[in-house]
């Protein structure tokens, strides 16, 4: 497969994969981030959202948790603080954990930790929502 590059995506829990993609597009701080083969290295931010990674077999989405990504001309690591691909997201779960987010955060103050907590959890479903429409769930 000509302009690949191996990427790695990992979690406190597993190496989700390894191999090589033709381009990768994750949720960043400052916007989506995309990635291409011979790409400047840096280091970023990831936020919660749909991850989509191209390869030779098609595209995968993933919904993934905050974490950063280091990027070279020939080799990306992703480390998340979670990962799940698109076709194993329960969509009816992540509304439900949606509105439950979003009924603590009418509730909580800004800064306190249970507003930090529903703010995460919210970022989380909207990601997991996210990556399950991009597959058609």
């Amino acid at each position: 497969m000509a302009d690949t590059f191996n990427l790695r995506v990992l979690t406190p829990k597993e190496q989700l994969f390894e191999g090589a993609v033709s381009t990768v597009n994750a949720p960043g701080f400052e916007g989506d981030f995309g990635v291409l083969s011979g790409h400047v290295a840096y280091i970023t931010a990831v936020k919660p959202g749909a991850m989509i990674l191209e390869g030779k077999d098609g595209n995968t989405v993933y919904a993934v948790g905050d974490g950063f990504a280091q990027v070279s001309a020939d080799r990306v690591s992703i480390v998340v603080s979670s990962a799940v691909a698109a076709a194993d997201i329960d969509v009816a779960q992540a509304h439900k954990d949606l509105a439950e987010a979003e009924g603590a955060l009418m509730h909580a103050t800004p800064g306190e930790t249970d507003y930090n907590d529903a703010t995460l959890k919210q970022a989380l479903a909207l990601g997991r929502i996210a990556a399950a429409e991009r597959v058609g769930a």
